[in-house]
């Protein structure tokens, strides 16, 4: 069984991605998998970017922050959700990745050259990302900008792999029979712990 960290990254408590987040962890729970919620909505984080040159210097970082470092250090397998807006996150959850991913604890630079370590390979993650937007424009019109950021440009830069992703919507035109059904396909997956 998996050790699985559940993040909603919706900026409100009650949200589909909070439902969905719920979903996922209660049938992963529910399989005996080893799960962790967490909601952004609960953590004091601002929108300043940190001083990574302060976190060098003396190491430290803030409690919540470091309480996330040692969530996602002992977890098998990551999952986010999160709703698409304005073709990307919403700043809290960028905003929680700045102070959380940092250089020393996700990735290192090498001292030469343009490469990298990624600090915390051996671990997988999905992506689950509701919408307005239908999934044949996000897909065919848009090219997939956000799932290729986590993938790319965030997951993939750190270790994480496999990174998978689930893609919601449009949820402005869903009804509930739809969301239901929704919820009910993210617990199967959940209890897969994939």
């Amino acid at each position: 069984m998996a050790k699985i960290l559940v993040l909603c990254g919706h900026p409100r408590a009650e949200s589909y991605c909070a439902a969905l987040a719920k979903a996922y962890a209660t049938a992963a729970t529910d399989a005996g998998h080893q799960v962790v919620q967490v909601a952004i909505a609960d953590l004091p984080i601002t929108l300043s970017p940190p001083d990574y040159k302060d976190f060098k210097t003396s190491g430290a970082a803030a409690d919540w922050v470091a309480t996330a470092q040692a969530q996602i250090q002992t977890c098998d397998h990551w999952v986010i959700v999160a709703p698409l807006w304005w073709g990307g996150m919403p700043a809290v959850l960028k905003a929680y990745l700045d102070a959380v991913l940092l250089p020393g604890f996700a990735f290192r630079y090498h001292s030469k050259g343009l490469g990298w370590d990624k600090l915390l390979k051996g671990r997988s993650a999905r992506v689950i990302i509701t919408a307005d937007t239908p999934p044949f424009i996000f897909r065919w019109f848009w090219g997939r900008p956000l799932v290729k950021q986590w993938k790319i440009q965030i997951l993939g830069f750190c270790g994480f792999s496999p990174v998978k992703s689930s893609f919601l919507g449009s949820i402005k035109t869903s009804t509930p029979e739809k969301r239901q059904k929704w919820l009910a396909e993210i617990g199967d997956i959940g209890r897969a712990g994939i």
